[in-house]
């Protein structure tokens, strides 16, 4: 998973996109300034803090990447399991360390396909630097991704 270390902003705020009908009646998207810039920004440093105490209990040990992701999407062991097919009970297992590692490369798959992730989203942390850019490009099965990162004067 990278994790930058500033969020993108355009002319120095956040832009919102909403779409407008044309004659064909097709949408297009529109770029708009945002009013919302305080608030939109008080969200991404609550979401920064979560994904450090929850990279934190990963890196102890604590809970599995899959606990991580389902609490990053506010999933449900209850959603998780419908989505996957498979028990509850499963779901719970593979929330702990131990239950993870016996986790089969299909089932990781069918994670990263819910959690719209790469395989190797589970078993990393990239932190990017402001004044790095990086771009991720994912194989049609989810399982390889290929991670390009340029420094940006």
């Amino acid at each position: 998973m990278i994790v930058r270390s500033t969020r993108e902003r355009y002319g120095g705020g956040f832009r919102l996109v909403h779409y407008e009908p044309d004659e064909q009646g097709r949408c297009r998207p529109k770029l708009a300034e945002s009013d919302f810039d305080e608030m939109i920004d008080s969200f991404y440093v609550l979401r920064e803090e979560q994904l450090r105490a929850l990279e934190e209990k990963v890196m102890a040990g604590e809970v599995s990447p899959i606990a991580l992701f389902m609490a990053l999407t506010r999933a449900t062991v209850e959603d998780v399991a419908a989505r996957m097919g498979i028990r509850r009970s499963t779901v719970r297992a593979h929330m702990t360390p131990s239950g993870f590692e016996k986790a089969r490369v299909e089932t990781l798959k069918r994670y990263a396909r819910i959690f719209d992730i790469a395989v190797a989203d589970f078993f990393e942390f990239t932190h990017i630097d402001q004044d790095v850019s990086a771009e991720v490009a994912r194989s049609p099965g989810r399982i390889v991704q290929k991670i390009t990162v340029r420094h940006e004067p």
